[in-house]
């Protein structure tokens, strides 16, 4: 068959998947995979790189093999090819621990950091909708998505992601934009100084003379009341001038407590979009991207055992990938059970025990109570629904028997424990906004 010919009919096959996976997964899968040869019902695919090659494989080779069949009838499998002009490192040993140095400088006039890119942001089914939200931000500055929204727990990628945004707008725009990415510590830390040593008008210029204004963690403006005020300020004048602004929080915008209705009509007022927890395949492929960035040349049983046991964050992943990687050095012959019990090894070290002062503590922060307010017998409407998910979280969470609970809840019934507890199990099903609540409850107990 010709190239011509060839190529044309990829790029059909291609417009045929698309229909059927997102624009942002077709990008990053296949973005530099090329049809070389169809000989013998055998359609050869040149793929840049080995991560690409597993990753088509496992997840896209069905379907792709599917669509293929109805372009080339005489078409009996797929392969796929590593591109050998591209240039790979050499492997001194097959275990070997190389340490890839690489130090990526935080650029002052923009605060990003360049390592964080679109193109080493794994996209999965747990973020995929964040990762087109925000390639479509790069595309339509200030108006498409305007402010982008993303929240989602610890280690999920949002940081990785908002930076990317700022990188690639830099790139695309040929360094004729000007971006600004800070956090919200740093945003309110700047605030604090430019009213003590009364340079303000400073202070409002750095982040209100930007094409894009990217604030990570959002949720740390709680209580934080002269901080909020200025950022609303900030977010009309830019917004009004049609500048594109982009938020990250640990939780959904009505979730953040002490703030003020209008900064959170703002944040609402564009498109909110979360990040949830990666599923297996995005895993692996995560793990398997970074084992190849960091030259550590673990094998993928290894890879595929760390994917399976780390299921919280990226975060941890990476630890444990860290840890393994570090713990093989001086290992000849590395097998499923060495790596196994490294795991269960790096997983001790990572549990504590939950304390019930720690979700107590959580608990009330989060309603905007006094701890003491939790444990009393009051019946004030507005503590008996927070003071029920404390029953809830102790015993799902803490372990708690019934008995203990009333015990430390002022010598309540236990049966009174009992009955709060199973009305929340039964609520959370039936009531997607307590499910939310519950759900970044559990994930800030659990933090470290």
């Amino acid at each position: 068959m010709k190239d011509v010919d060839l190529k044309t009919k990829w790029q059909q096959i291609l417009e045929d998947l698309e229909k059927q996976i997102s624009r942002p997964t077709l990008k990053t899968w296949f973005n530099d995979v090329n049809p070389l040869q169809l000989y013998n019902g055998i359609l050869r695919l040149e793929v840049p790189n080995k991560l690409v090659k597993d990753w088509l494989e496992n997840k896209f080779h069905i379907i792709l093999l599917k669509i293929a069949k109805s372009y080339f009838h005489e078409i009996k499998n797929i392969e796929y090819v590593l591109n050998t002009q591209i240039k790979t490192r050499t492997r001194v040993s097959k275990y070997s621990f190389q340490q890839k140095i690489t130090i990526f400088e935080v650029t002052p006039s923009t605060n990003l950091n360049p390592r964080y890119r679109f193109e080493n942001f794994v996209v999965g089914s747990n973020n995929e909708l964040a990762f087109a939200a925000a390639q479509g931000v790069v595309t339509n500055l200030g108006t498409k998505f305007n402010p982008l929204f993303i929240y989602g727990g610890v280690g999920l990628g949002k940081t990785h992601l908002l930076q990317a945004i700022g990188n690639e707008v830099l790139r695309k725009y040929n360094n004729q934009k000007k971006v600004r990415y800070a956090t919200t510590e740093q945003f309110t830390n700047e605030l604090i100084n430019a009213l003590k040593n009364q340079t303000i008008d400073e202070f409002r210029q750095k982040f209100r003379e930007v094409d894009v204004l990217i604030l990570d963690d959002v949720h740390f403006l709680s209580g934080k009341n002269k901080s909020q005020e200025e950022l609303f300020h900030t977010f009309n004048e830019l917004y009004n001038l049609g500048k594109q602004i982009v938020f990250s929080s640990d939780r959904a915008p009505r979730l953040i407590p002490d703030i003020e209705e209008r900064l959170q009509s703002r944040f609402e007022g564009g498109l909110v979009v979360d990040i949830i927890p990666p599923d297996f395949e995005t895993r692996l492929a995560i793990v398997r991207l970074k084992n190849q960035e960091r030259a550590y040349y673990l094998p993928d049983f290894a890879l595929e055992i760390i994917a399976e046991r780390i299921t919280k964050n990226i975060r941890e992943l990476e630890g444990a990938l860290n840890y393994i990687a570090f713990r093989v050095k001086n290992i000849s012959n590395l097998n499923k059970d060495k790596v196994e019990e490294m795991i269960k090894d790096y997983l001790k070290q990572n549990i504590k025990k939950i304390s019930p002062k720690k979700i107590i503590k959580v608990v009330a922060e989060f309603y905007g109570l006094k701890e003491d307010d939790l444990l009393k017998k009051l019946r004030k409407k507005e503590i008996i629904k927070p003071r029920q998910v404390l029953m809830y979280l102790l015993r799902e969470i803490g372990k708690l028997s019934y008995n203990t609970i009333g015990e430390l809840l002022n010598k309540r019934d236990h049966t009174t424990v009992l009955y709060s507890y199973e009305k929340i199990e039964k609520e959370i099903q039936q009531n997607f906004e307590l499910y939310q609540e519950i759900e970044f409850l559990k994930q800030k107990i659990l933090e470290n």
